[in-house]
């Protein structure tokens, strides 16, 4: 009887360590989507800023061309062009990214859950510590 006692104790026990596993390892997942999300926000964020300061410096390189040169006006035009077109690939590039990361973060929690519980712990424990401060 006490064999059974144990079994149904030992059973409980798993059970109950598969399911904070799996808590964790949604934990671990969201934390690695966040990640991604808050590359992705910043990413354009940064990229919106740029779009801003190019089109002040296309506005005033089109004044200084209008007052001048004609010629010096369509040169500005299409460096603003190009400007925009690298900046709309380094969105493009910064998504990509993004998505790379949170794809190697959930194939990593995927691969090693303990591992990626343990790192969560942590990072959970550094940012308590700081919050206190």
């Amino acid at each position: 009887m006490s064999e059974t006692n144990d079994t149904k104790i030992a059973a409980k026990k798993l059970e109950s360590s598969s399911q904070h596993a799996k808590k964790a390892l949604d934990a671990a997942v969201g934390a690695g989507r966040t990640v991604g999300e808050t590359v992705k926000t910043q990413t354009k964020a940064a990229v919106d800023a740029g779009k801003e300061h190019l089109g002040a410096a296309a506005k005033d390189l089109g004044e200084a061309a209008t007052a001048t040169y004609e010629d010096l006006r369509t040169q500005a035009k299409s460096k603003t062009e190009e400007y925009r077109d690298r900046a709309q690939d380094l969105i493009g590039d910064a998504g990509t990214c993004a998505r790379d990361y949170q794809s190697q973060a959930e194939t990593f929690v995927r691969e090693n859950p303990l591992q990626a519980v343990g790192i969560a712990l942590g990072v959970g424990f550094l940012f308590g510590i700081m919050l206190r401060r």
